[in-house]
């Protein structure tokens, strides 16, 4: 019985297609459900009681770790499935690879799609849902049962917890966005209290990431050695006033050429994880610009907008809005 509700993307597809001409609402709801707990069974039920039949996307094992880190799952792919499998209430699994369900949302075309209110409706799932026809629905979750928690009892009180990471943004966030590209040294200006900021966050056990776009190299306005060459000069300058950076990636590709790391692609993001095995469901993004906000939506990673709203197109909202980087430095560390 449970190896007939497991199903891989492509025979699902042919099965949901089939109830929809039935007349029966699909019903989705995503996670790792790493283990299962009390928590999980109520959410469940009230994603059944949406529609007629409930469909969980389940992250892979890979999926799992890129996101909370190298030490997790702590149950396999397959075991978790069995396990929802056997649930009454659930009718389908499908197992997908990547950080989100976006791809695979989009070959099913839920009538409704379940998300929890720690992502809430403006969740990176949502244009996807709502460009074929559906809507979000938000459970009510169960308080003080998850499974970090519970990992948490589990496991001694002094073990080591994991690595997390503040993302930063560059131009617009730590130093002035001027006309054109920032790319030499004289032309590089700090942001009023973005030095303090930086101290301060020196002081905690984040590590400090600077993830910028810097396309003028594939546009062949500059060299990849000017930008190494002014982030040397940076990471020294800060140093010298008590700051620290850890790391600076840099994406050089136009965006005509589709990269996998230029923002809002998350390649960066992937680069830290794999070099300090970061987690990064427990670290922040703080940006000045749009694409900042949905590349760490992607990664699930928690996000705080310097300055303007975000488009309304986009139907994504950040965890935060801050005036400047100081501010958003104050929410991280609260």
């Amino acid at each position: 019985m449970t190896d007939k509700k497991i199903q891989n993307q492509n025979n699902l597809v042919k099965i949901v297609r089939g109830l929809k001409r039935q007349g029966k609402t699909i019903v989705t709801y995503s996670g790792s459900f790493d283990i299962l707990h009390i928590g999980h069974i109520g959410s469940l039920d009230e994603a059944k009681r949406q529609g007629d039949v409930l469909i969980i996307l389940l992250n892979s094992d890979d999926s799992v770790r890129s996101y909370k880190g190298p030490g997790r799952p702590i149950n396999s792919q397959r075991d978790r499935a069995d396990f929802l499998a056997a649930l009454k209430c659930v009718d389908y699994v499908v197992i997908f690879d990547e950080i989100n369900p976006k791809k695979i949302l989009g070959k099913i075309k839920p009538d409704i799609h379940c998300n929890g209110s720690d992502w809430g409706r403006d969740c990176v799932e949502r244009a996807e849902v709502e460009n074929h026809g559906g809507k979000i629905h938000i459970l009510k979750w169960t308080k003080n049962f998850s499974t970090s928690n519970l990992i948490r009892k589990i496991t001694e009180t002094n073990s080591k917890p994991p690595l997390k990471a503040v993302f930063l943004d560059r131009d617009g966030t730590i130093n002035f966005n001027k006309q054109g590209y920032i790319h030499k040294i004289e032309d590089f200006e700090f942001l009023p209290g973005a030095v303090q900021a930086l101290k301060k966050l020196s002081k905690t056990d984040y590590k400090i990431i600077v993830i910028t776009n810097q396309s003028g190299i594939g546009r062949g306005y500059y060299a990849r050695e000017d930008v190494s060459r002014l982030h040397q000069w940076l990471v020294k300058t800060l140093a010298k006033k008590g700051a620290r950076i850890d790391k600076i990636y840099f994406c050089p590709h136009r965006p005509e050429e589709k990269c996998s790391c230029r923002k809002p692609e998350i390649g960066m993001f992937e680069k830290a994880v794999k070099d300090f095995g970061v987690s990064l469901s427990n670290s922040w993004m703080i940006g000045d610009d749009d694409k900042d906000i949905m590349a760490a939506k992607e990664a699930n990673i928690k996000t705080i907008k310097i300055g303007g709203k975000l488009s309304p197109k986009l139907k994504l909202k950040p965890n935060y809005y801050a005036a400047d980087l100081r501010k958003a430095i104050n929410i991280v560390l609260a």
